[in-house]
């Protein structure tokens, strides 16, 4: 091989080895994005869920919001327990306080009280959708009681969950939460002076079908007040790499800081962008 052809093969090969090292990079870190979309939606739909059935179930909002209410049934005269809620929006949909259309039905099983120790709420899902998306699986809460500061306490177990977006694309994802609340401990009646922290270890499949595992380096702050998680930071790893999402500092936006494990970062934004 003369000099020259041996060294177009050298060149060669380098531009291969740059460009495939290229193509690995992008394509984790294009993963990487797409799984912390995944998570933050899931996360967001979950915690949405949770409020929307507190305020069926309390009807502490309907004095303050002008939205449509779906049809509520319950197995036995409400106030009675065990029993079983049923949150019917219909085919059509209704709107929930942060405007995103819900279908299909809610089923909520409840023991107890949810403010009385002990109590479980279990909620499972029938054909239902939110904004498009179907929501399958089921959550159960369990209200531990209260913390040495005073604060109630609940465990929260994600089981099978799976949301399918229009593109026929789908989530799988199980977690064990702690969530506690900060503030509002003694307004159990008023619901919009709560603040919650989320503590989490969870593990999935995302759109990809690429498995991560995820656990919360600062708890996670979300408020009835706003449909987003207002603080904290999660740690994801994927593929032996870990990235970090940061929900920032208290104030209400869909805003988010990934940090990815080159160090580098960009802003994201938690919206409907199936």
């Amino acid at each position: 091989m003369n000099h020259k052809a041996c060294i177009l093969l050298i060149s060669a090969f380098v531009t291969f080895f740059f460009n495939a090292c290229e193509k690995d990079r992008y394509g984790l870190e294009n993963n990487f994005i797409l799984t912390s979309e995944d998570l933050t939606v899931q996360q967001n739909f979950l915690d949405a869920n949770e409020q929307e059935i507190t305020e069926q179930i309390e009807t502490g909002l309907v004095s303050m919001t002008s939205r449509s209410f779906p049809t509520r049934s319950w197995t036995f005269p409400k106030g009675v327990y065990p029993n079983t809620l049923t949150i019917d929006y219909g085919p059509s949909g209704v709107k929930d306080v942060a405007n995103r259309i819900r279908k299909g039905k809610m089923i909520i099983f409840i023991s107890a009280p949810i403010k009385n120790k002990g109590s479980i709420r279990e909620v499972t899902h029938e054909n239902f959708y939110i904004d498009d998306v179907k929501i399958e699986g089921k959550v159960i809460l369990e209200n531990k009681g209260q913390n040495n500061l005073g604060q109630n306490e609940f465990l929260r177990t994600v089981i099978n969950r799976k949301i399918v977006f229009p593109s026929n694309k789908s989530i799988n994802w199980n977690a064990n939460q702690i969530i506690t609340q900060l503030e509002g401990n003694a307004t159990p009646e008023i619901l919009i002076d709560d603040v919650w922290s989320i503590l989490s270890a969870s593990a999935g499949t995302n759109r990809n079908g690429t498995n991560f595992t995820v656990i919360n380096t600062k708890k996670l702050i979300y408020k009835f007040t706003c449909p987003w998680i207002v603080e904290g930071v999660i740690s994801l790893t994927l593929d032996t790499k870990t990235l970090s999402v940061d929900y920032g500092n208290g104030l209400c936006d869909n805003k988010v800081l990934i940090t990815l494990p080159d160090g580098s970062t960009y802003d994201a934004f938690i919206r409907r962008w199936w």
